[in-house]
Protein backbone atom coordinates (compact mmCIF):
# COMPACT_ATOMS: atom_id res chain seq x y z
CA UNK A 1 0.00 0.00 0.00
CA UNK A 2 1.42 3.59 -1.45
CA UNK A 3 2.18 5.76 1.88
CA UNK A 4 -0.29 8.67 2.51
CA UNK A 5 2.52 11.72 1.83
CA UNK A 6 1.04 14.37 4.16
CA UNK A 7 2.96 17.62 3.70
CA UNK A 8 3.22 20.23 6.37
CA UNK A 9 4.03 23.97 5.26
CA UNK A 10 5.65 25.64 8.47
CA UNK A 11 5.80 29.59 7.12
CA UNK A 12 5.25 33.10 8.94
CA UNK A 13 4.78 36.35 6.91
CA UNK A 14 8.21 36.28 5.27
CA UNK A 15 9.76 32.71 4.86
CA UNK A 16 8.28 29.51 4.50
CA UNK A 17 9.63 25.80 4.31
CA UNK A 18 7.99 22.26 3.47
CA UNK A 19 8.39 18.72 5.75
CA UNK A 20 6.77 15.99 4.69
CA UNK A 21 5.36 12.86 7.31
CA UNK A 22 4.95 9.06 5.43
CA UNK A 23 3.42 7.72 8.23
CA UNK A 24 3.70 6.77 12.13
CA UNK A 25 7.80 5.70 12.92
CA UNK A 26 9.19 7.67 9.96
CA UNK A 27 9.45 11.07 11.33
CA UNK A 28 9.80 14.25 9.43
CA UNK A 29 12.08 14.94 5.93
CA UNK A 30 12.60 18.31 4.71
CA UNK A 31 11.01 18.22 1.28
CA UNK A 32 14.06 21.12 -0.15
CA UNK A 33 10.93 23.53 -0.94
CA UNK A 34 11.83 27.27 0.60
CA UNK A 35 10.12 30.40 -0.02
CA UNK A 36 11.01 33.72 1.26
CA UNK A 37 8.80 37.08 0.33
CA UNK A 38 9.84 39.30 -2.01
CA UNK A 39 10.87 42.77 0.09
CA UNK A 40 8.49 45.07 -0.51
CA UNK A 41 9.14 47.97 -3.00
CA UNK A 42 9.95 51.27 -1.53
CA UNK A 43 10.06 54.65 -3.05
CA UNK A 44 12.97 56.89 -2.20
CA UNK A 45 11.33 57.76 1.51
CA UNK A 46 10.94 54.13 2.53
CA UNK A 47 7.47 54.33 1.34
CA UNK A 48 5.06 52.42 -1.81
CA UNK A 49 3.28 54.81 -4.10
CA UNK A 50 -0.17 53.77 -5.55
CA UNK A 51 -2.64 55.41 -7.38
CA UNK A 52 -5.89 57.03 -6.34
CA UNK A 53 -8.82 54.79 -6.53
CA UNK A 54 -10.11 57.89 -9.23
CA UNK A 55 -8.78 59.57 -11.37
CA UNK A 56 -4.81 59.02 -11.91
CA UNK A 57 -3.09 60.94 -8.81
CA UNK A 58 -0.71 58.98 -7.24
CA UNK A 59 -0.38 59.28 -3.16
CA UNK A 60 2.27 57.71 -0.40
CA UNK A 61 1.52 54.16 0.89
CA UNK A 62 1.44 54.11 4.46
CA UNK A 63 3.74 51.58 5.96
CA UNK A 64 1.16 49.45 7.21
CA UNK A 65 -0.82 49.09 4.16
CA UNK A 66 2.47 48.36 2.08
CA UNK A 67 3.15 45.73 4.32
CA UNK A 68 -0.25 44.53 4.05
CA UNK A 69 -0.57 44.15 0.15
CA UNK A 70 3.53 42.46 0.30
CA UNK A 71 1.84 39.86 3.05
CA UNK A 72 -0.92 39.28 0.55
CA UNK A 73 1.31 38.83 -2.25
CA UNK A 74 3.59 36.25 -0.04
CA UNK A 75 0.22 34.61 0.71
CA UNK A 76 -0.84 34.67 -2.92
CA UNK A 77 2.55 32.95 -4.16
CA UNK A 78 2.53 30.19 -1.80
CA UNK A 79 -1.09 29.68 -2.63
CA UNK A 80 0.03 29.22 -5.94
CA UNK A 81 3.03 27.03 -5.49
CA UNK A 82 0.60 24.20 -3.52
CA UNK A 83 -2.39 24.52 -5.31
CA UNK A 84 0.88 23.31 -8.81
CA UNK A 85 2.24 20.88 -6.21
CA UNK A 86 -0.71 19.35 -5.91
CA UNK A 87 -1.72 19.17 -9.60
CA UNK A 88 1.58 17.26 -9.61
CA UNK A 89 0.48 14.97 -7.28
CA UNK A 90 3.74 15.51 -4.95
CA UNK A 91 1.32 15.10 -1.55
CA UNK A 92 -1.56 14.07 -0.17
CA UNK A 93 -2.54 15.59 3.21
CA UNK A 94 -1.57 19.59 4.12
CA UNK A 95 -1.00 21.02 7.44
CA UNK A 96 -0.57 24.76 7.94
CA UNK A 97 1.89 26.20 10.75
CA UNK A 98 1.40 29.97 10.36
CA UNK A 99 0.66 32.44 12.66
CA UNK A 100 -3.36 33.75 12.14
CA UNK A 101 -2.74 36.69 10.24
CA UNK A 102 -1.41 34.53 7.53
CA UNK A 103 -3.35 31.56 8.21
CA UNK A 104 -5.99 33.75 7.34
CA UNK A 105 -4.64 35.08 3.55
CA UNK A 106 -3.73 31.63 2.79
CA UNK A 107 -7.44 30.80 3.05
CA UNK A 108 -8.64 33.31 0.82
CA UNK A 109 -5.99 32.59 -1.96
CA UNK A 110 -6.55 28.81 -2.08
CA UNK A 111 -8.75 26.94 -4.67
CA UNK A 112 -11.50 25.38 -2.70
CA UNK A 113 -9.97 21.66 -3.85
CA UNK A 114 -6.59 22.69 -2.31
CA UNK A 115 -8.64 23.80 0.95
CA UNK A 116 -10.18 20.40 0.92
CA UNK A 117 -6.74 18.53 0.92
CA UNK A 118 -5.75 20.37 4.77
CA UNK A 119 -6.49 17.98 7.22
CA UNK A 120 -4.91 20.83 10.38
CA UNK A 121 -4.02 24.07 11.03
CA UNK A 122 -1.99 25.39 13.73
CA UNK A 123 -1.62 29.09 14.49
CA UNK A 124 1.69 29.29 15.37
CA UNK A 125 4.91 30.54 13.76
CA UNK A 126 7.33 27.58 13.94
CA UNK A 127 9.43 28.63 11.78
CA UNK A 128 12.59 29.22 14.72
CA UNK A 129 11.81 25.54 15.34
CA UNK A 130 13.88 22.86 14.22
CA UNK A 131 12.46 19.81 11.82
CA UNK A 132 13.69 17.38 14.38
CA UNK A 133 11.41 19.19 17.69
CA UNK A 134 8.23 19.58 15.11
CA UNK A 135 6.72 16.32 16.29
CA UNK A 136 6.21 17.81 19.64
CA UNK A 137 4.38 20.60 17.93
CA UNK A 138 2.45 18.37 15.98
CA UNK A 139 1.23 15.59 18.15
CA UNK A 140 -1.83 17.18 18.58
CA UNK A 141 -2.63 16.94 14.42
CA UNK A 142 -0.58 13.91 13.52
CA UNK A 143 1.18 10.61 14.93
CA UNK A 144 4.53 10.92 14.10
Amino acid sequence: MKPIRTWILVANGVQATLVEHTGPGHGLADVGIRWTAEPAQAHRDGLGRAFDRKGSSRHRIEPHHAGAQAHEAFARRLAGDLWRLRAENRFDRLIICAPPALLGSLRKQMPTPLKADIMAEISKDLTQVPTAKLPTELAHALAV
